[in-house]
């Protein structure tokens, strides 16, 4: 056998073993980090971004997709997503807010996302609405936009909210004439909302 071939054959075999262990080393494709089981596809991305923000769910198994969301928990959800600096926030003034989660809100109204229900209630254990939601996650990113909104439910303290949110594609509301903006929010509508809202660059908005 010619030195040749035996280098031939030498480099080929060499080329083999690094193919065979390369392809080892290629990552699976990419799983759900959580064990919720009442994650429908159209919410898997966006829960994937908030649980991996820190969110959790009702329990290891659930995380509520269907359930109504208080201020409280919306507070703690959207101060982790944007991962504001919850230890140093000055304090709220609110009295209705559980000190282990104070901070949260604390961060919130610092950063003025909100102002609470009156300068001492937050409002915590009372369920967020749409409207209120689409304030906040406004101002949390900063959106713009000035979409001619065909919603009859819209008061004029919300448009600009609603507008902005309507503009970057961050929903259609619940209906073509109504925005649903005195519903209860639920949770997997609001992880859709955070989701898409993280998703909107400086170019886009």
């Amino acid at each position: 056998m010619s030195q040749e071939t035996k280098s031939y054959r030498k480099l080929l075999a060499t080329a083999t073993v690094a193919t065979v262990v390369a392809s080892s080393v290629v990552p699976a494709a990419s799983a759900a980090s959580y064990q919720f089981t009442d994650v429908a596809p159209k919410y898997a991305d966006a829960v994937e971004y908030v649980y991996n923000k820190g969110v959790q769910g009702f329990s290891p198994t659930k995380f509520g997709i269907y359930e109504n969301i208080t201020r409280l928990d919306a507070a703690i959800m959207l101060a982790k997503v944007l991962e504001l600096d919850v230890d140093n926030a000055a304090a709220s003034g609110f009295t209705d807010v559980p000190a282990d989660r104070a901070k949260y809100v604390n961060a919130l109204k610092e950063a003025g996302i909100t102002s609470g229900k009156t300068a001492t209630s937050f409002g915590s254990y009372t369920n967020i609405t749409r409207g209120e939601l689409a304030v906040w996650i406004q101002r949390a990113f900063e959106l713009t936009g000035d979409a001619e909104l065909s919603f009859t439910d819209v008061a004029s303290q919300y448009t600009t909210a609603v507008s902005a949110l309507v503009s970057n594609g961050i929903t259609n509301g619940v209906s073509a004439t109504q925005f649903g903006t005195n519903q209860p929010a639920k949770r997997g509508d609001y992880a859709i909302f955070l989701y898409r809202a993280s998703q909107i660059t400086p170019e886009q908005n």
